[in-house]
């Protein structure tokens, strides 16, 4: 019998995921309806007694690696992390101005740097649960994490110093302990 499971909370989290993986709307919101399909098939191999959202997350990153290599979708995501932010955003608003630039120096970045910080910074794993999720060791979680925390930092140089000193990045429940 398949196991009972309420993905709807989930949605957002794994679109926003899907659309740090994809870099496109459209193609996140296909990334998630596909994996959800996955995740239906697949409730027999659910264990409820583990969280919902890491399972999907799996899900979702494996529907990706399935469809896409990286260096196409690298690509398709630095094309369209550019056309969005200087297009959608008017430089007249301050913290517009900001996030359009830190979405700058977010295209520059590799998918592997995005992708961890989004895991820990914004979904808030820890570093254990993000290194299951990615299938890699917690050390290397650790160093991705610590690169792309660089790699951000430096690709904000063209920041004013003003909008330099609110950028803090942290994230993730191990920077809270």
């Amino acid at each position: 019998m398949k196991a009972r499971f309420d993905v709807i909370p989930h949605l957002e989290d794994l679109w926003r995921y899907g659309r740090v993986l994809t870099g496109s709307d459209s193609e996140a919101d296909d990334l998630v309806q596909e994996a959800l399909v996955r995740a239906l098939s697949l409730a027999g191999t659910y264990d409820g007694a583990r969280p919902l959202l890491p399972w999907l997350i799996r899900i979702v990153r494996n529907t990706f690696l399935t469809h896409a290599s990286r260096a196409n979708a690298d690509k398709r995501r630095l094309a369209s992390f550019a056309d969005v932010s200087d297009s959608a955003l008017p430089p007249s608003q301050e913290h517009c101005a900001e996030l359009s630039n830190v979405r700058r120096a977010l295209a520059r970045m590799s998918t592997d740097q995005v992708e961890i910080l989004h895991l820990v910074g914004v979904l808030g794993f820890t570093y254990s649960e993000a290194a299951e999720l990615l299938g890699v060791p917690v050390g290397t979680v650790m160093s991705r994490l610590s690169r792309a925390r660089a790699a951000l930092k430096h690709n904000m140089e063209n920041m004013d110093d003003a909008a330099s000193a609110r950028l803090k990045v942290v994230g993730g429940r191990d920077a809270r302990r």
